[in-house]
């Protein structure tokens, strides 16, 4: 017995929910890394950013997500593959010393490696976070 193909509005759903999930783990993950950010007056907290990428086009702000989901229905629709990652950052010219300098002092809170950490907190649950969107579409 041959197996047979999802269709397409199958295909197009499960990489709906492929792009959701990116999205929420990524929002899990930079929700956390903003918590443990250093605080001082907010600034660094504040520059907290997720941008989602689909095919190499950046789409951040508050559609992101929208049409991160209309780019990636676009690529099944014309038979691409596609590739979904949520981009996590954080936009002060001082972000990346406060990530990386692990002996300064934050009398008001927070720590160094404030995004690295969670995201490797969370990467062992993503895997089973994105498989359960998909069973659900699946079946």
């Amino acid at each position: 017995m041959s197996e047979r193909k999802p269709t397409m509005e199958l295909r197009q759903k499960a990489v709906e929910q492929l792009v959701r999930d990116i999205n929420r783990a990524g929002e899990a993950i930079l929700g956390e890394a903003q918590r443990r950010a250093p605080l001082d007056e907010g600034t660094l907290r504040g520059s907290a950013q997720l941008a989602m990428i689909v095919n190499g086009s950046r789409y951040e702000g508050s559609g992101a997500l929208a049409a991160a989901i209309g780019a990636a229905r676009a690529a099944v629709a014309g038979g691409r593959s596609v590739t979904v990652t949520a981009e996590l950052s954080f936009n002060t010219v001082y972000a990346a010393r406060q990530h990386e300098e692990l002996d300064w002092n934050h009398p008001k809170g927070g720590e160094a490696k404030y995004l690295e950490k969670p995201m490797h907190e969370y990467a062992p649950r993503l895997g089973a976070l994105i498989a359960a969107g998909q069973k659900g579409i699946m079946g």
